[in-house]
């Protein structure tokens, strides 16, 4: 009989599905498979080898490790747990300043990683390649004597605004949604998420050791090979963001992929084109669609759990008690079809690490505010309306960026769209979009306005449409506006001369 185990902390919660799961397959990135038992003993040699070389409690590590190496990554995060430590887990597709950014923000003493040139400026006292991580199993920490309420990670935002911010997750946090020794085999899930995002890293990477599950890892994402690994693996839920899901559907292929198996379409992380929702639906009838939307700062999620809110265009599901819709003067929003900032509440609440004037400006009492707006429908279902950063005012009239990107991706042609606000020196902002066609397809700036024109409001269609190659994401799949709007603004001027002329 195997002695009890307190389950204080999540590297606990895997240490459980060890002795009850233990051949069962935590993780497989295609290159490796990684069982529960293999996976907490790797943990604790890790964990322990970092505490021999002098990771003290609350020391950071700092993570920049692809997703070629998923299962080292799984190891790292959970090592730096057992040892007392703070994970920060970065993107290796981010810019060198940004990963400088990051370090000079989290502070870590050591670092693991696939690249360690990523590293060349960063000041570390040790980088180890996870090929090689160090290992001394006999130096492990009493894990009983651990702080249970310990910042467990810090999590890089997405930056597509500003300078990265790291929002702090304590152990608490990370216990919700355990359960402990259920040996349900939970559902597997096939995803191509970056493991240093909240939806990849608290929600995948942990989901192994949070509920039983397999998680399968696509190292590097492209629409064919994911159509491979959803045959050859047979995942009970497939979750992809926005824009990946929009590459699997154009491409050639995709019809002889019956998805036979997969009950689950998950995506969230970015507004889901409505279109998206249609061919998917189309495609794979059988598949249960769910449309998430959640806060990285404020550990709040919900998501659509019918086909008539997954049909509705921005729908994310119904509002919870633990969310409310605010107007500018903070007042709560009870009425239909009024816009307002969603704000969520959570028992363990998370801040900005190193950054008190953030932290008072985003979190109070319990509360988070996510910059994000919405309203409620007359069914009472939470409509997405885009970013209060990214509100257009307009003449002194408020347009949602995200009504007008839904119209343009209605269009046959359009593989992506993205609309910005541009300065203007008469109406104070104009609208203006930056789209991505369709291979194959052809289309005119002069056509989308045209298209627009039939489905909007005149002070809504865009004065200025530029086609592009492909438009910037970042990591995690969401547009990089803060590129577009001078592109933008250049060629509404370039526009504006030429009209003259």
């Amino acid at each position: 009989m195997p002695t009890a185990i307190e389950v204080r902390r999540i590297s606990d919660a895997l240490k459980v599905r060890a002795v009850h799961q233990a051949d069962q397959i935590a993780h497989d990135d295609t290159r490796r498979t990684l069982t529960f038992a293999q996976w907490d003993r790797e943990a604790d040699e890790v964990g322990g080898g970092l505490a021999a070389a002098g990771l003290k409690p609350g020391d950071r590590v700092f993570l920049p490790i692809s997703n070629a190496h998923a299962v080292e990554h799984a190891i790292a995060v959970f090592a730096v747990f057992r040892a007392g430590g703070i994970a920060c887990p970065i993107n290796t597709r981010l810019s060198p300043r940004e990963i400088r950014d990051f370090a000079e923000l989290t502070g870590p003493r050591f670092a693991l990683t696939d690249d360690p040139a990523l590293l060349a400026e960063v000041p570390l006292e040790r980088v180890w390649h996870v090929d090689d991580m160090p290992r001394d199993i006999g130096a492990l920490p009493d894990q009983t004597k651990l702080d249970a309420s310990a910042d467990a990670e810090i999590l890089g935002t997405s930056g597509t605004t500003g300078k990265i911010k790291g929002v702090v997750i304590s152990h608490p946090d990370l216990m919700k949604g355990v359960t402990g020794t259920n040996m349900d085999r939970s559902r597997s899930t096939l995803h191509a998420l970056p493991f240093s995002g909240s939806g990849g890293n608290l929600g995948v990477l942990m989901l192994p050791a949070r509920g039983g599950a397999t998680t399968y890892t696509q190292p590097r994402f492209d629409p064919k090979g994911f159509l491979e690994l959803v045959k050859s693996r047979k995942p009970d839920l497939v979750y992809l963001v926005p824009s990946m899901l929009r590459l699997v559907l154009d491409h050639p292929d995709a019809a002889q992929y019956d998805f036979d198996g997969v009950k689950y379409l998950m995506t969230g992380t970015a507004p889901l084109p409505h279109d998206s929702v249609v061919r998917a639906l189309a495609l794979w009838p059988h598949v249960r669609m769910r449309n998430s939307y959640g806060m990285s700062e404020g550990g709040i999620g919900i998501m659509t759990t019918t086909r008539e809110q997954v049909l509705k265009p921005g729908c994310v599901g119904r509002l919870p008690a633990n969310m409310q819709l605010r107007d500018e003067d903070g007042n709560v929003i009870t009425a239909s079809n009024v816009v307002g900032e969603i704000f969520g509440y959570q028992k363990h609440s998370r801040r900005y690490w190193n950054d008190p004037e953030a932290t008072a400006a985003s979190f109070r009492e319990g509360w988070t505010r996510s910059g994000d707006l919405g309203y409620l429908d007359d069914d009472g279902d939470l409509i997405m309306a885009g970013r209060s950063k990214e509100l257009i005012i307009r003449g002194g009239y408020n347009i949602t960026p995200m009504e007008i990107e839904t119209v343009l991706h209605q269009h046959p042609a359009v593989q992506n769209a993205a609309v910005v606000g541009i300065d203007h020196p008469v109406l104070g902002e104009d609208v203006a979009a930056a789209v991505s066609l369709r291979s194959g397809a052809s289309a005119t700036p002069a056509d989308l306005v045209a298209f627009c024109r039939e489905h909007l409001a005149d002070n809504k269609v865009p004065r200025t449409i530029l086609i592009l190659p492909e438009l910037p994401h970042n990591p995690n799949g969401k547009v990089l506006k803060k590129v577009l709007k001078p592109l933008l603004e250049k060629e509404a001027e370039a526009r504006k001369r030429a009209t003259a002329t």
